[in-house]
């Protein structure tokens, strides 16, 4: 089984016209990001049959829809809507986590319990340094209480702190993600982006201990680092810390499109070295488990 826990897709609307409805809606961080003013779009953004084309032919079972961080309350709503058509459409294929901008005060909370009841399986992606919120907003400290509560994962975008330079990135200290978690520790948060490095300062026993209900997702992996960091982070923090997911529909190689590039990323992360028991958390075990799938 095959689980990508990190993937994103956006309505015929934004397909259409992705800069005028970013544009609308003010939300220039995506669009920077998605769209290159000279020259058009930076990947594409799929219909419902190419996704579910692009899973079959990568052979994933189920995919993971992510929120994005957006600027404005209005379009994390508007995201939400989307993702309750598809789930009602796609239940057997499809998971989703709700987009959530703490800035929006209690009905960032109320939006959320809305999300669980209709069951979305988590929350996420978050960004604060992108959405402009503290980790020490109140809203934003609800909002995570009510996932621990729920027993729902929270993934959370944590951008690399060197190398890989482009457009709109935008960083965080590393350290303010391992306080988060210490803090709420009966949270089980997914790290996008293998954390940003976090996996190696679990060597140090005292982020060991703070960032034992975290786990570390795949996604964007061939952009940041060689095949070589499965080995290494699953020795480091254990296979069952472990999720893949790719980041889809970002294109994950510059010689082949976003649907090629999920076969060609399985098949890299799976001739990385990992033991069978170790594949089948990384691919599918782990987040059955976070998720609590059948």
């Amino acid at each position: 089984m095959i689980i990508d826990c990190h993937q994103h897709r956006y309505t015929d609307e934004v397909l259409a016209d992705p800069t005028g409805w970013a544009e609308v809606r003010g939300e220039h961080k995506w669009l920077a990001l998605h769209v290159d003013r000279k020259r058009g779009r930076k990947c594409a953004l799929p219909t419902r049959d190419n996704l579910l084309a692009d899973m079959d032919a990568a052979g994933i079972d189920r995919a993971v829809l992510l929120g994005w961080y957006w600027e404005n309350a209005e379009t994390c709503e508007e995201q939400n809507g989307w993702f309750r058509g598809w789930l009602r459409e796609s239940p057997d294929r499809l998971s989703a986590f709700a987009a959530v901008q703490p800035r929006a005060g209690d009905e960032a909370l109320d939006s959320v319990r809305r999300a669980f009841d209709d069951g979305f399986s988590g929350i996420g992606e978050v960004f604060p340094a992108a959405q402009g919120f503290s980790n020490e907003d109140p809203v934003w400290m609800g909002i995570l209480e009510l996932a621990g509560e729920a027993g729902r994962p929270v993934t959370m975008h944590v951008t690399e702190p060197a190398g890989h330079r482009y457009a709109g990135k935008i960083s965080a200290p590393l350290s303010d993600y391992e306080r988060l978690a210490e803090r709420f520790p009966e949270v089980k948060f997914i790290f996008a982006h293998w954390g940003g490095g976090l996996p190696f300062f679990e060597l140090n026993r005292a982020c060991r201990n703070s960032l034992r209900n975290v786990s570390y997702d795949t996604a964007a992996s061939p952009l940041l680092y060689d095949q070589r960091v499965f080995k290494i982070a699953v020795e480091l923090v254990g296979a069952e810390k472990i999720l893949w997911g790719s980041d889809y529909p970002l294109p994950l190689y510059r010689d082949c499109g976003s649907g090629e590039g999920l076969i060609r990323f399985i098949g890299e992360a799976k001739s990385a070295g990992l033991a069978k028991g170790e594949m089948d958390r990384v691919f599918g075990g782990n987040a059955s488990e976070l998720l609590s799938l059948q």
